[in-house]
């Protein structure tokens, strides 16, 4: 199996929580493609939590599995061969480009950020996971693909 990136084992949650504001919170990271992205300390949550029951509406414990994959944010907004698509917007049911952008690696890792200003070239951070349902990477692979 492909593997994108070494996993950084930090072992607790709060080791995690602080490599993300230390090296994350603190300045924004430039994409290869010129979009300087922030990073939320709130964020932490929504991207390194998870759901036990996919069913339910709140993320009610930390993921490993994302945290150990922490690093690659920073790696995948960098890398210049990695796919671009345009996010869906589930509320108007339709593709938009300015409203967010996933990244996709070859083995599925996922990083979404949210144009806020893109005359500027600025986004934010939304989250980061690893796809483990083919048909929503099939989607996602899918998307209308940006090309710089």
């Amino acid at each position: 199996m492909f593997m994108y990136s070494e996993f950084l084992n930090l072992g607790t949650e709060d080791n995690y929580r602080q490599h993300y504001y230390a090296h994350y919170c603190s300045h924004p990271i430039t994409t290869h493609y010129g979009v300087r992205v922030s990073f939320d300390r709130a964020t932490f949550d929504h991207a390194f939590y998870g759901r036990t029951n996919r069913r339910q509406g709140f993320k009610d414990r930390f993921d490993l599995d994302r945290a150990k994959r922490i690093n690659w944010i920073k790696k995948v907004l960098e890398d210049s061969q990695i796919s671009i698509f345009q996010g869906w917007d589930s509320g108007k049911k339709c593709y938009d480009s300015r409203r967010r952008v996933s990244l996709v690696t070859p083995d599925g890792y996922v990083v979404v950020i949210r144009f806020t200003n893109r005359e500027r070239n600025l986004a934010k951070f939304v989250t980061a996971y690893v796809v483990d349902d083919i048909n929503v990477l099939n989607k996602i692979k899918n998307s209308p693909r940006i090309i710089f």
